[in-house]
């Protein structure tokens, strides 16, 4: 299962330059990264939408004499002392915070003014975050660091706002789905490094991991790796200004400080987090297991999910507490009340989370990063930077080590690299060492084999690099395609020779066409009634159908084509000739697993088959018009040595349709569709198909063309008609005429089939042209009358068949 759709990521300039330190304005920037393949969307300016609100300091504070629940603080603004009206909890004496005056302007076109707030005359108001369209906070009052000057507007104090850069980051860059990632991409342009943040953590000394929970991973197959840190006594309450303002920038909400953090690492570092409430807990112990059939979960946005056996669950010794890689549980959030937490940092399987997310229709931040494949060793530096700045915003005492669990090893790829095929490839001259040191620059490891190869390490976060095709990209991306001189050319092949089984197809589908017939394209999705009743084999169903009437393989093109006959008759198109080379599928045999995949070619043929005109009249297809074209096809391709027999095929005519075969095995059959299959399509007028195992053809196709010289010789011709039993075939009796003529048979031909006076009911006659000839000779009388009298004398012994008077 494939990805094709983009992932936009949102980051700020500020934000990049805190780990890799760059001149480039936003545009240039903006140029750069779209000429690394890193395709710029948009770069948007966050202004502050308010004027002359300025920073004060709360003196003192007073109870509202009529409201309890209002505050009435004394303010220092500047060199002036002021009385403000204020409702949030947060409020303490010396607490610096943003004041709007009278006549300051605010967001949504609002200007302050004086106000009599239940008998107390307010001269402005104490702001929050979002009175100030800097955040969605708005139940505190915002609070300003220590060192925030009196009297400065707040404006100038805060500096400009964010430079926010979105990005549309292809599906193949999982490495850029995180700040960290876009300042890699920025080091290897400039040749510099990140400086990612240092991480200092204060271990309790007595508490210790092991003893408050244990992992238990019971399908590694889906997550490869499980790490886990425990922290005591946190204090849930709102985010400091700056984390705000960051996730505020790149459009994720603040919830909390725990919760804050969580989705401050992911968008640092590329690493989905999830914090779970440890009191929620049972037992102390996580598994990682699949559902059961049918089991229900609800997940953090109050919705119930009934899932399947295939979606993976983080547990704990009771119930489920999270869909693993998705989101979350309500029974496990973190809320006001939690004080002691557990922080997860996980590698799961992508494709066991994309299913999850498709089927149900739950795509979230962290189900983007692990459907498309994150950094194995970089999860536990994503959990150890989380568990610091939760010590640091939210206090707490963090248990000593961290749950390892990592049952499959994630192994590292090492990738050969040819110089000489890279300068092939991009049609570049470049040396040894500036292919080396391009590498190193996007953090590949290089080791030198010799003067034309390369061993290259490839980093873990970058899961995308397979090949050394890759490896040649990652090289011309950097190097620079405007670099590339435009008037050389890499000497790759003009022409490639064309594979002969596609010529093959070709030379089929050329014949077909001057045939008379339309190629036709139809799904490989059928229902799987359609598809159990063209076949004898067992049909491949799909797990996860689109619907189900596209919820199995097609076993036959003929299902697919019949819906387009009918939806053509239904617009009056009556007559058609149509055809299609395309693959079937199922399973050989009920017990074995391993499904079979042939090409196959069919034809359909209904209608009349031509329409009424001054010279002849119409007529409608009959049986021998498909077996006409199928039979000209055959001779078409030199395949003359075949065979026909009744068919046994379940919804054809019994009465008119054969096999046909080749060296004793089946290659196709033609014949009407039987009435039960076109009463269940709703199609009237009788259909002839035509179906041939492509490749069986192609086995007996004879590339080589040998060239004969027309005999100069005359021909003679005998017309013959044998009185034959009524159940013997056409086929049987020219077998016998073939091998009782000898040599000097050219040609022979069924003029006429007769029933009626003169012969017995149980027998028929049947007419045939001969046409004697040879290359070396005229023949004489003698010769060919005693040719004649071999076949007859054939005919009688090994068919009772007799000369008709």
């Amino acid at each position: 299962m494939s990805i094709s759709k983009e992932v936009s990521l949102k980051v700020t300039l500020e934000w990049l330059k805190k780990y890799i330190d760059f001149d480039y304005s936003a545009d240039e920037l903006a140029h750069h990264l779209t000429m690394l393949g890193l395709e710029v969307d948009s770069i948007n300016q966050i202004d502050y939408q308010f004027d002359n609100v300025i920073i004060g300091q709360i003196e003192s504070i007073e109870k509202h004499q009529h409201k309890p629940q209002l505050s009435i603080c004394h303010v220092q603004v500047g060199s002036q002392r002021v009385s403000l009206v204020c409702g949030a909890p947060n409020v303490i004496p010396g607490m610096k915070v943003p004041v709007a005056l009278t006549g300051a302007k605010l967001p949504h076109d609002i200007t302050i003014s004086a106000a009599n707030i239940h008998g107390y005359k307010s001269q402005g108001m104490i702001c929050s975050e979002a009175e100030l369209g800097l955040s969605s906070q708005n139940d505190v009052i915002m609070e300003l660091p220590e060192n925030a000057p009196i009297g400065q507007d707040l404006k100038r104090y805060l500096g400009s706002g964010e430079t926010v850069i979105e990005i549309d980051v292809t599906p193949n860059r999982p490495d850029c789905l995180g700040v960290f990632g876009i300042a890699r991409e920025i080091a290897a342009l400039i040749d510099s490094k990140i400086a990612r943040p240092e991480i200092h953590l204060k271990e309790s000394a007595s508490l210790k991991i092991e003893d408050c929970i244990q992992v238990d991973i019971q399908n590694p197959e889906s997550c490869p790796r499980y790490t886990a840190r425990y922290i005591q006594g946190v204090k849930i309450g709102p985010s400091p200004r700056w984390l705000i303002q960051k996730l505020q920038a790149v459009g994720i909400r603040s919830i909390n400080n725990v919760v804050d953090i969580t989705n401050f690492v992911m968008m640092e570092t590329g690493q989905p987090l999830h914090a779970f409430d440890y009191d929620l807990l049972q037992d102390q112990k996580i598994i990682v297991k699949h559902a059961t059939e049918g089991e229900k979960f609800v997940t953090l946005d109050d919705k119930e999910h009934t899932l399947t056996s295939e979606r993976l669950l983080i547990c704990d010794g009771k119930k489920a507490i999270a869909l693993a890689g998705v989101m979350g549980g309500v029974n496990s959030e973190i809320s006001s009340e939690s004080r002691n937490i557990l922080l997860e940092s996980a590698l799961f399987n992508p494709t066991n989370i994309r299913r999850t997310s498709k089927a149900l229709d739950l795509s979230t931040d962290s189900s983007k990063r692990f459907e498309r494949g994150v950094d194995p060793e970089g999860m536990v530096y994503a959990l150890n930077r989380a568990a610091e700045l939760v010590c640091e915003l939210a206090g707490g005492e963090l248990a000593k080590g961290y749950i390892d669990s990592y049952p499959v090893q994630i192994p590292t790829r090492k990738i050969a690299l040819s110089i000489d095929r890279t300068n092939h490839v991009l049609g570049t001259s470049l040396d040894k060492a500036t292919i080396e040191k391009l590498l190193n620059r996007l953090e590949f490891i290089t080791t030198a084999k010799d003067n034309d190869r390369f061993d290259v390490d490839v980093p873990t976060f970058r899961v995308d690099i397979e090949r050394e095709i890759d490896l040649i990209e990652e090289i011309s991306r950097l190097y620079g395609f405007d670099k590339i001189d435009s008037r050389i050319y890499s000497q790759l092949p003009l022409t490639l020779q064309q594979d002969p089984g596609e010529k093959f197809r070709q030379l089929v589908r050329d014949f077909i066409v001057r045939l008379g017939y339309n190629e036709i394209t139809t799904l490989s999705l059928i229902a799987e009634a359609h598809a159990k009743k063209f076949t004898i084999y067992r049909p491949v169903k799909l797990k996860n159908p689109i619907s189900e009437e596209m919820g199995t393989l097609r076993t036959s093109i003929v299902p697919g084509a019949l819906q387009i006959i009918k939806w053509n008759k239904n617009r009056k198109i009556k007559s058609q000739n149509l055809f299609e080379v395309g693959n079937i599928f199922y399973f050989n045999s009920k017990q074995n697993d391993a499904h079979r995949e042939v090409t196959k070619i069919a034809l359909l043929k209904t209608g009349s088959v031509r329409s009424n005109n001054w010279i002849e009249s119409s007529r409608e297809t009959t049986f021998f018009d498909i077996k006409g074209d199928a039979l000209s096809l055959l001779r078409q391709l030199n395949l003359n040595h075949f065979k026909m027999r009744a068919a046994t095929v379940e919804f054809l005519d019994r009465e008119q349709s054969v096999e046909i075969l080749i060296s004793e095995n089946i290659v196709g059959y033609l014949g009407a569709l039987s009435n039960k299959i076109q009463t269940e399509f709703d199609i009237e007028d009788t259909v002839y198909v035509a179906e041939f195992d492509l490749n069986a053809l192609y086995q007996n196709y004879n590339w080589e063309k040998i060239s004969q010289p027309v005999s100069k010789f005359p021909a003679v011709i005998r017309d013959i008609a044998v009185v034959v039993d009524q159940k013997l075939t056409t086929e049987k009796v020219e077998d016998v005429i073939w091998r009782a003529a000898g040599s000097y048979l050219q040609k022979l031909i069924l003029f006429d089939v007769y029933r009626g006076k003169q012969i017995a009911a149980d027998k028929k006659s049947f007419a045939f042209t001969l046409t004697f000839q040879s290359d070396q000779k005229t023949l004489t009388e003698q010769e060919v009358e005693s040719n004649i009298q071999n076949i007859l004398h054939a005919l009688k012994t090994k068919l009772n068949a007799h000369l008709r008077a």
